[in-house]
């Protein structure tokens, strides 16, 4: 495994540090989900729920960064250059809809046994959760990032346009803008989170961050100001935590549709800097360190990590997860940590088999 900051792919810079910011993601999806239960369950008047809160809150970036830097590596690696639409799309049906397909059943398929289903209760339960990934919480992602490879094209043909071309954050803001707009006012759709118009900003932001890397360099691009980035990531982070805490100690602080508006700025502001704070972040990193290594491992694997640690955080919870005053904080703890590293030792080791591609969307390199 390559651990140089740059290599070369055909005539452009291969962006190895992003396999950091995987890593930085990976840990956030996990932190996420670890907290998750704390955060609806506990009392709100407990002593330790603002910190499940701000770190389950606080880490709400983890998706949205995640399809930021899937744009970031399309638009990157793609952009004025001929593609073979039939060798991208076999490419994404084994690494996405396969796998898809079979954590959707592993996952079903332990629900039936879990709460003892019939087959044909498990089956028709299957089928039913497929279309928007709910046959477990976290598959919805695949969904997403689905609906952007098969609308990679448009993008690319939209990416024509002069204003496209030279200006992508600026079309990002306006297009979300617009969504946001039209649905909260027209279409009044319910599964938002699975709606890929929702992400649009997050996918011309990495259409921007490619444009500053093949203009600039992939270390000269985000190579300054990371002063200034982290303080005005810290500030959105503040904001948004902030503002999401008040919303659910006073839900009306704000009327509607204020605070709807209030809400989706300060999301929008907290993500975005967030992705680009944490791409700098990750390119600071002094390469060979302990630090450097596992965050590379951990986005090396990071897709089958993905898929695999809710199972181990289920697991957790319904066997070993107790709720004594101090054995459920430090079991809680012990979980999350617990179900990254299982995942990884065993995506590491399944990404040495011909499964791979269809279980972990890639072998090792």
């Amino acid at each position: 495994m390559q651990t140089s900051g740059v290599d070369i792919v055909g005539k452009r810079e291969r962006i190895t540090y992003l396999e950091l910011l995987r890593g930085i993601l990976i840990i956030a999806v996990v932190a996420i989900h670890t907290t998750s239960f704390s955060v609806t369950k506990l009392p709100t008047g407990s002593a330790l729920y603002p910190l499940y809160y701000i770190v389950n809150v606080g880490c709400n970036f983890a998706v949205p960064g995640f399809l930021f830097l899937s744009a970031l590596l399309l638009f990157y690696h793609y952009d004025g250059r001929q593609l073979s639409w039939l060798s991208f799309y076999k490419k994404r049906v084994k690494k996405v809809v396969v796998p898809y397909l079979f954590w959707s059943f592993f996952y079903a398929a332990y629900y039936t046994y879990d709460h003892r289903l019939s087959l044909e209760q498990g089956w028709n339960r299957f089928w039913k959760n497929l279309p928007l990934g709910d046959n477990y919480e976290h598959l919805y992602f695949m969904i997403i990032i689905a609906q952007f490879y098969l609308l990679f094209p448009l993008f690319m043909l939209l990416q024509k346009a002069p204003v496209l071309k030279h200006h992508p954050l600026v079309f990002g803001i306006a297009i979300q803008l617009a969504i946001y707009l039209l649905n909260y006012y027209v279409w009044h759709m319910d599964e938002v989170g699975t709606f890929i118009g929702s992400y649009m900003l997050y996918l011309y932001l990495g259409a921007y961050a490619a444009k500053k890397m093949r203009e600039k360099g992939v270390q000269q691009a985000f190579g300054s100001g990371m002063g200034w980035m982290f303080a005005a990531f810290a500030a959105s982070a503040v904001v948004y935590v902030g503002q999401k805490w008040l919303q659910t100690a006073a839900p009306h602080w704000v009327s509607q549709p204020y605070l709807s508006y209030v809400n989706k700025l300060s999301e929008g502001l907290y993500f975005s800097l967030a992705c680009l704070f944490l791409l700098q972040l990750a390119r600071g990193f002094r390469q060979g360190s302990p630090l450097y290594r596992a965050l590379f491992s951990l986005g090396t694997y990071s897709y089958g990590i993905y898929l695999l640690h809710p199972f181990f955080l289920l697991l957790w919870r319904e066997y070993v997860q107790q709720n004594g005053p101090v054995s459920y904080h430090l079991l809680l703890w012990a979980g999350g940590a617990l179900s990254i590293l299982l995942s990884w030792v065993i995506v590491k080791a399944v990404s040495r088999t011909p499964l791979a591609p269809y279980i972990v969307g890639e072998s090792a390199k």
